[in-house]
């Protein structure tokens, strides 16, 4: 003995099987557009980041009396304010005064290296997130 219900899809099924497959097409297209203008605005974001620790290591280089020999992870010099110290610390660069303190002047890094070419310091680093950002800042050495 047959059922009747047994014959397949009947029309209405299969019109609500194709409005909840297009409805899921819809909002996955939705989702990539919306994704890539928000991973745009998290670089733009460290790049922002980024201009504002330049400025703030520019400022601190203004008047350097005397530089120590810089090693591959930290930088020291002293100015009015002290021995001021650059270092990566963790994931993050820091500043000390006097080798006191815990000023995060960059974080979320996975890499950073700091070198000088005469009166010139070079500041390399890599975000986790695989960004590679260089900077290069002149010293200036006051008498």
């Amino acid at each position: 003995m047959k059922r009747i219900d047994e014959n397949g899809f009947s029309l209405f099924e299969s019109m609500i099987h194709l409005l909840i497959f297009t409805i899921v097409i819809q909002l996955t297209l939705l989702f990539f557009y919306w994704k890539a203008p928000v991973e745009s605005s998290y670089q733009n974001d460290f790049l922002s980041e980024w201009e504002v620790f330049s400025l703030e290591v520019q400022e601190l280089l203004e008047e350097v009396h005397v530089i120590e020999q810089p090693k591959t992870t930290s930088f020291t010099f002293h100015t009015d304010r002290g021995r001021i110290t650059l270092q990566v610390y963790q994931q993050m660069i820091r500043k000390l005064v006097n080798g006191e303190g815990h000023v995060p002047l960059l974080v979320d890094l996975q890499s950073a290296s700091f070198t000088v070419d005469g009166n010139r310091l070079k500041i390399s680093v890599t975000k986790n997130n695989g960004i590679k950002k260089e900077g290069t800042f002149a010293i200036g050495i006051s008498m």
